[in-house]
């Protein structure tokens, strides 16, 4: 029985591939997955209620943004329909500030 012979072009792509596929296997081991849901504390269930009927928990635990972000998104959120009173809007502001705000340089 005869050897199988590669050519050059398709055993070039057969080494990407693997290259490419360890790659992506480090790259996932690496980084740790999302939340799935948001960190307790006041001002949760004004996020349950009024962020997570159009986005999922990720969305929101991944923005690490400022006081001054969040107030932009709430805004525009609220602009949009989401339901914060102007009494719940303080407090689900300080919450998603406290757990995700900007995070710092590590």
């Amino acid at each position: 029985m005869s050897p199988i012979r590669i050519g050059r072009p398709v055993l070039a792509a057969l080494v990407l591939a693997l290259l490419a596929r360890a790659v992506a296997g480090i790259a996932a081991a690496a980084v740790p997955a999302p939340p799935r849901y948001l960190a307790g504390g006041e001002g949760r269930e004004i996020a349950g209620r009024a962020c997570l009927m159009c986005h999922a928990a990720t969305l929101i635990t991944q923005q690490a943004k400022d006081s001054t972000g969040w107030e932009k998104t709430l805004a525009q959120m609220e602009k949009w329909g989401a339901p914060v009173t102007p009494a719940e809007h303080p407090k689900l502001h300080a919450y998603l500030w406290q757990h995700y705000g900007a995070r710092t340089a590590r």
